[in-house]
């Protein structure tokens, strides 16, 4: 099969890819810091609203990205089907106190090692997503 034969990329509402969204465990964080655009992976989680993750009170969100507009991607594919999704969403970045936090963000599951004591929450002002999908008898 040549490169994307079968499949074609379809617009999702808002809707649609928030709850795609509610899937990702690891999401890219981009925004523009004084060195330039910086983009990280964060393990994240969908709770009131928002994408929430933790970090340490070292990183570059949590020194200067506050208050700030940021761009954030997640997407899961399976290189099988050729098919899968991609979520994109512009947000503002708060930090936040980690009593008035779900608890779901502080059962998160963070895979590097550490203390991510410091709770940020992405309020989104903008939701879009795509999905790759089969083309039927492809």
């Amino acid at each position: 099969m040549s490169q994307g034969q079968g499949s074609h990329l379809v617009a999702t509402s808002a809707f649609d890819a928030w709850h795609l969204l509610t899937a990702a465990d690891v999401a890219r964080v981009a925004w523009l810091s004084p060195e330039g655009v910086s983009i990280v992976p964060v393990n994240c989680v969908a709770a009131d609203g928002a994408l929430w993750f933790r970090t340490t009170p070292q990183s570059a969100i949590a020194q200067g990205a506050a208050g700030t507009e940021v761009a954030v991607e997640a997407d899961y594919l399976d290189p099988v089907s050729r098919t899968g999704w991609s979520v994109v969403l512009r947000a503002v970045v708060h930090l936040v106190d980690p009593e008035l936090a779900p608890d779901s963000v502080s059962q998160l599951c963070i895979w590097p090692e550490g203390q991510r004591n410091v709770y940020v929450r992405l309020e989104p002002t903008e939701v879009s997503g795509r999905r790759l999908v089969s083309r039927p008898g492809a």
